[in-house]
């Protein structure tokens, strides 16, 4: 702490930990008034004043293979973030997500910094690399997570857990109280291919040409959801179409939101995107795929029924989940139609959504993250 102000040091290495960690750092700054806060992060985290010293494009990888092409430029970010830290002691470090790197960033930091180092969003650790357990036992004061069912998972293990709430149930039920909806001529149909190159290359080309059949047939215009850290010519490169793309750039806050809200269907990613359309009412399905080395890999390590989570927090499938070689053309174009036509199927499908949104009620707060985390800033 500096002149009173209290020195936060926070590694979000992916979108979505961009977008949670953005939203937990102004809370804090509600609660604190200055805030000195530096670290790796994207657009979200900028906006909310603080240094990135990397930028997420730097750290955000997709796959085995690509990891290790990259790890020499990884290594350097991991050891100049460390030095960061040796440097300034900040008040707090806060790791969001992003287990493949912040878990061995806890156990380095831990050889010589004495503060405390906090973990939110739970990486999925109950699903597979459960033989990281033991590192977080070891390196993390506070387990911060975002779903009710992972404080029962870390305290079997003996990790100190607390549910702080998830952050898209606030924004996007402030969504919903405040959307208007407008006329309109066309159906919308949503693609959300992901926030990395990698995937996108993979997913977008197969979902649109389904999401094409289906616009002939039902009258409705093809959107593509591209996030901030995606360049928009990467589509183009991707979809050699006649008729131009339509695609939705961010506006404010709410720009996933109102693009989920006016899709008919959507075919998303599985993900952070695939609870966006949860909780807000839109019927989807879920969408994976990636080398097939990748894949190999972590189907031998992941322990899970379901990939979506959607399914994982109803207990069943709610969502059809359509993976690798199960993501083809035809199967896309059935699932669409199927939620377009058949209104019983979807409506199903929404209530389950309700359910879900039940769950992760704020009801279910003991504390959120942001009293959770001021309890060891204030320490």
């Amino acid at each position: 702490m500096k002149n009173g102000i209290k020195h936060i040091f926070i590694i979000a290495g992916e979108e979505s930990g961009d977008t949670h960690s953005a939203s937990l750092i102004s809370k804090l700054r509600k609660k604190y008034g200055e805030l000195s806060v530096a670290g790796i992060g994207g657009n979200n985290l900028r906006r909310e004043k603080v240094k990135t010293l990397f930028d997420i494009r730097e750290v955000n990888y997709i796959g085995f293979s690509s990891v290790f092409r990259n790890l020499p430029k990884l290594k350097k970010i991991f050891n100049d973030c460390i030095e960061y830290i040796r440097k300034n002691n900040p008040d707090l470090i806060i790791l969001v997500d992003f287990p493949g790197f912040n878990l061995k960033f806890a156990s380095e930091a831990r050889k010589f910094y004495k503060g405390k180092i906090i973990y939110y969003i739970s990486p999925q650790l109950w699903a597979w690399h459960k033989s990281r357990v033991n590192t977080v036992r070891k390196y993390i004061d506070k387990m911060i997570v975002l779903f009710p069912f992972e404080v029962d998972f870390y305290k079997r293990e003996g990790v100190n857990a607390d549910f702080g709430g998830h952050p898209l149930i606030e924004k996007a039920q402030d969504f919903l109280n405040n959307y208007k909806s407008t006329e309109r001529e066309h159906i919308n149909i949503g693609l959300m291919p992901g926030s990395r190159e990698e995937e996108i290359r993979k997913i977008l080309p197969v979902i649109y040409k389904a999401a094409k059949i289906l616009s002939y047939e039902y009258n409705a215009e093809i959107k593509i959801l591209r996030p901030e850290n995606v360049k928009e010519k990467l589509y183009y490169e991707i979809i050699k179409d006649k008729e131009p793309l339509i695609i939705s750039n961010r506006q404010d806050k709410y720009t996933n939101f109102k693009f989920i809200k006016e899709s008919a269907l959507l075919f998303a990613k599985s993900g952070t995107s695939n609870l966006e359309c949860a909780l807000i009412g839109s019927p989807f399905c879920t969408v994976y795929n990636t080398t097939k080395l990748n894949y190999a890999i972590g189907k031998a390590l992941i322990n899970v029924k379901f990939l979506s989570i959607v399914n994982l927090l109803a207990g069943k499938q709610v969502v059809e989940e359509f993976i690798q070689k199960n993501m083809t053309e035809q199967n896309l174009y059935n699932e669409g139609k199927r939620i377009l036509t058949d209104y019983q199927y979807r409506n199903n499908m929404l209530n389950e959504f309700k359910k879900i949104k039940e769950t992760l009620s704020s009801d279910k707060l003991k504390h959120t993250a942001e009293e959770i985390i001021s309890t060891y800033l204030n320490k």
